[in-house]
């Protein structure tokens, strides 16, 4: 869909965001300082109806003002226990693989700084089961800032 006007959705799946300061206090996206590191979050919960699904795939692609802070390349960060099958960090996204049990939640959680000044437009999330496109969830995009700081 065009920038702005894509819609939450879920099919079978449900996907909850929560941005977080390192604390795990809530911050919101849309203002945030130049140099300020912060999490994204991302549960996805299988509703159970249609038991349980091999294979999904989460779709995290960031604002191009953001920096994912890759956990396998920063020493000073632990990495958690994996709850995935598979992980492809690039600059810009991040591609997680996983099977979800009927009413199991999985968390993944990544690292990122607001790194370059300037209005941006952060994409949908969007999870789906890889070989059955009618099992879905997404999260809407928005704009987001990035901002001089202490102003």
């Amino acid at each position: 869909p065009p920038v702005g006007r894509e819609t939450a959705a879920s099919s079978g799946l449900a996907l909850d965001v929560a941005y977080l300061t390192p604390d795990d206090k809530p911050l919101d996206p849309e203002r945030l300082e130049q140099g300020t590191d912060f999490k994204v979050r991302v549960g996805v919960t299988n509703s159970g109806v249609r038991g349980d699904y091999q294979e999904v795939a989460l779709s995290h692609v960031v604002a191009s003002g953001w920096e994912i802070r890759n956990d396998r390349l920063d020493p000073s960060r632990a990495r958690a226990a994996s709850t995935f099958d598979y992980q492809d960090v690039r600059d810009d996204r991040v591609y997680t693989y996983f099977d979800l049990k009927a009413g199991e939640t999985k968390t993944v959680e990544i690292a990122a700084n607001a790194a370059y000044l300037g209005r941006f437009y952060l994409p949908m999330i969007t999870v789906e089961a890889m070989y059955d496109a009618t099992i879905s969830a997404r999260a809407k995009g928005q704009w987001v800032e990035v901002v001089d700081p202490g102003k």
